[in-house]
């Protein structure tokens, strides 16, 4: 695997109530992710005219971004606010740089 980096793609749905607090728990969001080793950058995307958003976070490893993704799913308190926001997930996947998938 290319270690120079991965990328973390999530795109997800957020709840019309919680549209309007994106900003603020995108800005939460942030910060729990410096908690953990490894962040090199985090993008948030908005919809243009929908609710569906995207979020990539750029890690130095494939390891870096698993821990993350795991503590997520476990339901770690730090993005619970986050989670809460979220109505549905449409796609979470880690990509590395270059033509050729790697198993």
């Amino acid at each position: 695997m290319n270690d120079s980096h991965v990328l973390e793609v999530a795109l997800f749905t957020v709840k019309p109530e919680h549209v309007a607090q994106m900003p603020t728990l995108r800005k939460q969001l942030r910060e729990t992710l410096k908690d953990f080793p490894g962040l090199i950058s985090f993008e948030a995307y908005a919809p243009l005219g929908e609710n569906t958003f995207a979020d990539i976070a750029k890690w130095q490893s494939h390891e870096h971004a698993q821990a993350a993704a795991q503590a997520f799913a476990d339901g770690d308190p730090r993005f619970l606010p986050y989670m809460q926001a979220i109505e549905s997930l449409s796609f979470m996947g880690h990509f590395v740089p270059g033509d050729t998938p790697v198993a």
